[in-house]
């Protein structure tokens, strides 16, 4: 909850217009129709499963939130935290109990490169829409265990 709560402390009292394109960094602004948008996901980050999945996924968006919504942050400082051994992947991976298998770890390091790949996006072309993408990408990374689950399930129309 600490991702949400952080998120509704950024809105901005202005709501920016259709016109006013990416949300620049600069602004700080976040659109109340993100925050409305991420709160009405709850359950589904909420509900992840198994509920390391959910830590997983939820201390993303915390790392969303602090780095690349927080203006005061430098892109080449977000940069460094998307390296493969950088601040993201450590701070992950420290979410990991002792016994975690390298399916998790490989988890990890998917989260973290589809994040590395979105931010190289050019800045200008930065909007909401990006934003939420940028939240969906923890939550679209299937785990091995259901993947695992897909293939032990026979498919219809097999012979």
């Amino acid at each position: 909850m600490m991702a949400t709560q952080t998120m509704s402390a950024r809105v901005s009292a202005r709501r920016p217009t259709a016109s006013s394109g990416s949300l620049a960094a600069a602004t700080g602004n976040v659109p109340s129709s993100l925050v409305t948008w991420y709160l009405g996901l709850i359950p589904h980050w909420m509900g992840a499963s198994p509920g390391l999945r959910c830590r997983i996924l939820l201390h993303t968006h915390q790392w969303i939130i602090d780095r690349v919504l927080a203006p005061e942050v430098a892109l080449s400082a977000v940069a460094l935290d998307l390296r493969p051994n950088g601040a993201l992947t450590e701070s992950l991976s420290a979410l990991l109990p002792a016994d975690a298998g390298l399916e998790w770890r490989h988890f990890i390091g998917l989260v973290v490169a589809n994040l590395r790949h979105a931010l190289l996006l050019p800045v200008a072309r930065r909007n909401e829409a990006w934003l939420r993408w940028l939240f969906l990408i923890p939550y679209s990374i299937r785990t091995m265990p259901e993947l695992e689950g897909d293939r032990a399930e026979p498919r219809r129309g097999a012979a």
